[in-house]
């Protein structure tokens, strides 16, 4: 297992591209919906999973990861989900409500103690 994989599932895909420019030194994949319901590409291989949480709708997709047994970072870009997935076990939360550049610190943080 290649301890810097990360899995990212991002429906909006600019979340993503920050993280892959920002964070070179890491290996992300992009994952899809397609992915969570066939499974396809869903496997130990992944050190992470981080999932980039928008809407209401998005709790189901997200429900889904987190049946795979994979360490889970939720980025919660919903002012109505601030504080909500704090107390469900193996689950990091980051509020992505903030500034870019503390988003990078709060980020790089978070790798260092994950990896």
């Amino acid at each position: 297992m290649d301890s810097n994989k990360v899995l990212v599932f991002d429906n909006c895909h600019y979340f993503s591209r920050f993280l892959k420019y920002e964070f070179k030194d890491i290996k992300f994949t992009t994952g899809g919906k397609e992915s969570l319901l066939y499974g396809s590409g869903m496997n130990k291989d992944f050190s992470l999973i981080i999932y980039v949480f928008y809407s209401e709708e998005d709790l189901i997709d997200l429900l889904r990861l987190y049946t795979y047994g994979v360490k889970l970072l939720v980025c919660n870009h919903s002012p109505k989900f601030v504080n909500k997935f704090i107390n469900i076990k193996n689950i990091g939360v980051l509020d992505c409500l903030e500034t870019k550049s503390g988003l990078r610190t709060d980020l790089r943080l978070y790798f260092n103690q994950a990896f």
